[in-house]
């Protein structure tokens, strides 16, 4: 994957609900500052301003203070790229402000519903530095 996260259109999100999951390698000089975006991000997914975010949690590892693990769940996927199109999620995956080094994303169905399986992953070199696996 290219730079950053690369282009959502090229994620393997699926049409129906939906949880990811997953772990931000960030910059140790930026880990304090994306906490506090994802602080942000958070309070603004749990809102009425997202109807489409079910489930949104973050948190910060605490054996290794660079790592960011996080568990979202979506209506869908237009509810997922809503999200990431917001300013404060845009913020956080500019290639210019280098917040992370890597992201590994999984894709899952919630357990417990009637929706047909969802399954995959993708995982890529985070803003600025194009290291990572994929």
């Amino acid at each position: 994957m290219p730079d950053g996260i690369g282009d959502l259109k090229d994620w393997d999100v699926p049409e129906g609900e939906f949880c990811i999951y997953g772990t931000v390698y960030a910059y140790p000089d930026k880990a304090d500052e994306l906490e506090a975006v994802c602080a942000a991000t958070t309070r603004k997914a749990m809102s009425a301003a997202e109807p489409g975010t079910l489930y949104y949690v973050l948190a910060r590892d605490r054996a290794d203070p660079t790592q960011f693990h996080y568990l979202e769940r979506y209506a869908g996927r237009q509810a997922f790229i809503e999200h990431n199109s917001q300013p404060l999620i845009q913020k956080i995956i500019n290639p210019d402000n280098k917040f992370f080094w890597k992201i590994e994303a999984r894709f899952g169905t919630p357990i417990g519903l009637d929706s047909g399986s969802v399954s995959g992953s993708v995982s890529g070199g985070g803003s600025g530095s194009g290291s990572g696996s994929g």
